[in-house]
């Protein structure tokens, strides 16, 4: 059995005409791979270098009611930034919250040292996240305990988890 096509027969090659490139389907194909290598290159990007990001570096206990909390802030140069820290007890229980407000400088890496004013003495303290909205949903809740008396926070607080 003749599997070459050119060794058909002339009247079973003219029934059956050797199939052409389904262009249609190439070129979707290739729109389809273009589109979502976009989208992943821009996702890979933002995750590599977000546009805005917050680290704590250091945090020292300076007596019973305050700690000194250092963190960078990097952000475009025309972005207003609110960042939310917190400190808590060794149940994890709010002694200190404060959203601080930071409007654009002109710069884009900030490094900040305020002293977050604590019920108690902290067991610990994390910057949670830095948004451009100081209503942002990526600002929890404060978790004070119910006898826990919440602390005024210093400028540039804007919110001390009343």
């Amino acid at each position: 059995m003749a599997t070459n096509r050119d060794q058909w027969p002339p009247h079973i090659q003219q029934r059956y005409p050797k199939p052409g490139k389904p262009w249609f389907l190439v070129i979707v194909a290739v729109i389809f791979i273009v589109v979502i290598g976009a989208f992943v290159s821009t996702g890979i990007s933002r995750v590599i270098n977000p546009p805005l990001s917050e680290k704590l570096l250091a945090w020292e206990v300076k007596d019973k009611n305050n700690v000194e909390v250092i963190f960078e802030i990097t952000r475009p140069v025309d972005m207003d930034v609110w960042c939310l820290i917190r400190s808590q007890d060794f149940f994890m229980t709010d002694l200190g919250y404060a959203i601080l407000e930071f409007p654009q400088d002109g710069k884009t890496y900030k490094q900040v040292n305020y002293v977050l004013k604590t019920a108690s003495e902290a067991f610990t303290v994390e910057v949670i996240n830095c948004d451009d909205d100081p209503k942002s949903s990526l600002f929890p809740a404060p978790q004070f305990g119910i006898d826990v008396q919440r602390p005024q926070q210093d400028p540039p607080a804007i919110n001390s988890g009343f």
